[in-house]
């Protein structure tokens, strides 16, 4: 039985990133406030992409030790006592936040003032599979019959959108952390499918995803080892998502 994340050392974890979360809140702004701005100085969106950089890291990092206890719960059919007793600290120790994890109510105006309404989406940024081969890159059967099918065209780019604004952008990934911290379970649910069936072919996936490092590599001042000990976890967890038996 590999060893997990024991969940007291986790729900600290947890309580200390949001504690950094409400840090970086006072230091860049909320949301709404961040989307307001028309404009963003180069040192301005360097501090906020800091920050949003080092939370990013930091959650995706403690969602995996989390997707971990998840997968070895399923496996060994435990008893879901511990981990029902692990949301109900997880919610105790949440700071205040709207009701609805996924943003309230869906609304057809987009409305910089309300961010619970967004359609803000956390990445979870999986490592890419290096044996995967694009359609359009894989080798192709000649027909016996007729003309060979042309390959896939390379997919064309996204329309420019309000997403691609600066300021908006970092709002939309602010807000998303907000709700994984209001509760990861949903989060970590999904990134422990994701490594089921990434680790079947490769099996180093998770173990990479631990020690990414965060871009810019730096930590949080008033909590350096934050950082460390997450990736310690995930670290420690990795070994049972690579493991598909």
């Amino acid at each position: 039985m590999y060893a997990v994340a024991d969940p007291s050392p986790l729900t600290a974890l947890w309580m200390r990133v949001r504690a950094m979360f409400a840090r970086a809140r006072a230091a860049i702004g909320a949301p709404a406030a961040i989307a307001a701005r028309t404009a963003l100085t180069p040192e301005a969106g360097r501090d906020i992409a800091g920050w949003l950089a080092r939370l990013e890291s930091i959650v995706r990092k403690l969602l995996l030790a989390v997707a971990a206890g998840l997968v070895q719960d399923e496996r060994h059919n435990a008893a879901r006592g511990p981990l029902l007793v692990w949301r109900a600290a997880q919610a105790a120790t949440a700071p205040e936040q709207s009701k609805r994890a996924s943003g309230g109510p869906r609304r057809s105006n987009f409305d910089r003032a309300q961010p619970e309404t967004w359609p803000a989406r956390f990445a979870l940024a999986p490592p890419r599979d290096p044996r995967a081969v694009p359609d359009r890159q894989a080798p192709r059967i000649r027909a016996l019959w007729g003309a060979t099918p042309p390959p896939a065209a390379a997919p064309s780019p996204p329309a420019p959108s309000r997403a691609t604004e600066p300021a908006l952008r970092f709002a939309l990934r602010l807000e998303a952390l907000r709700r994984v911290l209001h509760d990861p379970i949903p989060y970590a649910q999904r990134l422990a499918r994701i490594f089921q069936r990434l680790s079947r072919r490769y099996p180093e996936a998770a173990h990479r995803f631990a020690i990414a490092p965060a871009r810019p590599c730096l930590g949080d001042p008033d909590d350096p080892r934050l950082i460390i000990e997450a990736i310690a976890a995930a670290i420690t967890a990795a070994p049972v998502l690579a493991d598909t038996g």
